[in-house]
């Protein structure tokens, strides 16, 4: 009986181990891919605040661009100027 209860034991300290070692994970993934979640996150929060709008913005994210034009491409070299959503993008 004595044996059959340190098994037991046992396989809860290995779940354990096993979610320690998830968490870090999910905490080392959210750490190193933080900075594409914002910009995505305000990218999205910032399309559906501006869904009805029919201005664009401009890469430098202050100067609205009218509809049909194309802001003064202020890209670095080998990158070039998309629309994507209302806003203006160096890829």
């Amino acid at each position: 009986m004595n044996r059959r209860r340190r098994k037991s034991g046992q396989a809860l300290i290995e779940y354990a181990f096993l979610m320690i070692l998830l968490a870090t994970v999910a905490i080392a993934v959210i750490i190193m891919a933080g900075t594409q979640l914002a910009s995505t996150y305000n990218d999205v929060s910032y399309e559906f605040t501006h869904l009805t709008d029919s201005a664009t913005l401009a890469p430098d994210g202050v100067t609205t661009v009218s509809p049909g034009a194309t802001p003064a491409s202020s890209c670095p070299s080998g990158k070039t100027l998309q629309l994507m959503g209302h806003k203006w993008k160096c890829r």
